[in-house]
């Protein structure tokens, strides 16, 4: 369970603090989006995400049914992320330009400040 809590609060206040950053400060998510037109990058990215995903699957595959089962989600969606943009760059950036363009993406950053607290919590608390 002490991994459970500090993986919850490291994802926890990123997830708090990284969406908070994009809705305040204006044109970080326009040049965020930007970074990824440019292979180089996605693929850097690429690897970052992979190695935290396949650390994340590796040190936290927990398939419970309580709480602790959202690090695990995390971790596979990390890793399936990084295999995405380390072997399908193209698609990625269709995707990108399709969240980028979305008039939801602030609200879906909203949501990633709420998991985000709820997990901060978690971290602090069970």
């Amino acid at each position: 369970m002490e991994l459970s809590n500090y993986l919850a609060g490291i994802w926890g206040i990123s997830l708090v603090i990284i969406p908070l950053a994009m809705l305040t400060k204006d044109g970080y998510i326009r040049k965020l989006f930007a970074k990824i037109e440019t292979e180089e990058n996605l693929f850097c990215w690429g690897i970052g995400s992979f190695v935290i995903g396949i650390a994340m699957v590796l040190a936290h595959n927990v398939w419970v049914n309580d709480w602790r089962v959202v690090i695990t989600i995390f971790g596979w969606i990390s890793l399936i992320k990084g295999l995405s943009m380390l072997f399908m760059p193209n698609q990625v950036k269709a995707w990108s330009k399709k969240i980028e363009s979305s008039p939801l993406l602030p609200f879906a950053l909203l949501v990633a400040i709420f998991i985000g607290l709820v997990l901060t919590y978690f971290s602090f608390t069970k």
